[in-house]
């Protein structure tokens, strides 16, 4: 065997450390594409000088660079869509320039380094219509519109001191209630202006209700007429004053629940004449009450079990307000929570029921834009770790609006 020079040795052992010294190098893997983005919401919604904006929230979707917003009226137009509305960093954006008082259809999808993820559920929204613009003295009116479900619904004894539990924890000057027939104990700091199948409650220190006189009532109940089907619970209505000094007119509402092409054609009769039965209204207390205001243009906020919500293609019960001038209070607000969670829950569920593409909301404040700004809207159900509060008040949530009107 033939012996290394120690030069020959010296060059091995260098060659050696060389090799341990050098790092292991292995292809890096490729960039995955993102995630698709989940369920996209509705936060915010305004007007401006160049049309309407709708602004949107999600979920961060891990490893994305930045998102992409898409929007369009159609429901199809969205998803067909390659160039985005806006392109943001963070997980919320204002889509701007829309026209007004047009329903809009919303996609998100995340970008990184790997590549674009796949489109969100698509989403949609109405935007305003209009709004008024109101004097720093206007006041904003806290309200509530609740279906109570006092007599269909079982164990209503034990429920009431849960739906009053929750009406004190909401604070709201003013409560509508629809099935309200059973409810006869108001909660604290409370005191009824209607007491009928629907009630209106006020608060105390914030709303007083006008005493009627000899020529005439200041509050009342109104059934409408049959058309085509049995009609549904009518209308109680109450002449009240803020503690500013502004009178205003409130109206608690429930128009006939069901599907079938009668119950529809009934609904929207009903609708119709809502709208005639508030002007009648306003004009017979300006007859009997005129000393005290002008109440042909007194604030009117109208609130109820409307049993109509954006899914149903085959009914036409907004369509008929609208062209009465009232809209939707959902389109019209500034702030929108809960937009998802569906104001009515049938089934009785504690985990919230979720209407993916509008939210589907039979409950509502329906307002004259030109006379109204609806601050904020919230499905107003009492959550707990994620789920409704036991024991369930009611087959609805509360529905929960700050107003303010002229």
């Amino acid at each position: 065997m033939r012996l290394l020079t120690p030069r020959g040795a010296v060059a091995v052992l260098l060659t050696s450390a060389l090799l341990a010294a050098t790092p292991v190098v292995t292809a890096a893997a490729a960039p995955s594409r993102p995630a698709a983005v989940g369920l996209v919401t509705f936060i915010n919604a305004s007007l401006t000088p160049t049309g309407a904006t709708l602004s949107v929230d999600w979920a961060d979707v891990p490893g994305a660079k930045k998102y992409e917003v898409f929007a369009s009226t159609s429901y199809d137009g969205v998803l067909a869509k390659q160039t985005p509305n806006v392109t943001v960093e963070s997980s919320r954006a204002t889509i701007p320039r829309l026209l007004t008082g047009r329903n809009y259809y919303v996609q998100v999808r995340a970008v990184s380094d790997g590549g674009t993820g796949p489109k969100s559920w698509r989403v949609g929204h109405g935007t305003m219509v209009g709004e008024a613009k109101l004097s720093a003295s206007t006041p904003r009116y806290r309200a509530v519109s609740w279906n109570i479900c006092s007599y269909a619904c079982s164990n209503f004894s034990k429920r009431q001191k849960t739906i009053n539990s929750r009406i004190v924890e909401l604070k709201p000057d003013v409560v509508a209630l629809q099935e309200a027939s059973r409810y006869s104990t108001a909660p604290k700091g409370y005191r009824f202006a209607v007491e009928e199948q629907n009630a209106i409650l006020l608060r105390s220190g914030q709303f007083t209700a006008v005493k009627k006189n000899s020529a005439g009532a200041t509050s009342g109940m109104k059934r409408f007429a049959k058309k085509v089907a049995t009609p549904g619970r009518g209308v109680a209505w109450a002449a009240v004053k803020h503690k500013s000094g502004k009178y205003a007119v409130v109206f608690s509402v429930h128009l006939l629940a069901g599907t079938s092409s009668k119950a529809v054609a009934q609904r929207e009769y009903e609708a119709g004449k809502l709208s005639s039965f508030i002007t009648s209204t306003l004009k017979g207390l300006r007859k009997s009450h005129g000393k005290l205001t002008d109440w042909t243009k007194a604030p009117v906020l109208v609130l109820g079990d409307f049993n109509t919500h954006k899914g149903r293609t085959n009914d036409d019960t907004m369509k008929v307000l609208n062209g009465k001038g009232w809209y939707d209070g959902f389109d019209q607000a500034r702030r929108l929570v809960r937009q998802h969670h569906n104001t009515a829950n049938p089934d009785w569920q504690r985990t919230p029921l979720v209407g993916i593409r509008w939210g589907s909301h039979v409950d509502k404040v329906i307002v004259r834009p030109s006379r109204s700004v609806v601050y904020r809207w919230e499905s107003a159900g009492k959550i707990v770790n994620g789920k409704y509060a036991a024991p369930l008040p009611s087959d609805h949530n509360p529905l929960v609006v700050e107003v303010g009107l002229k």
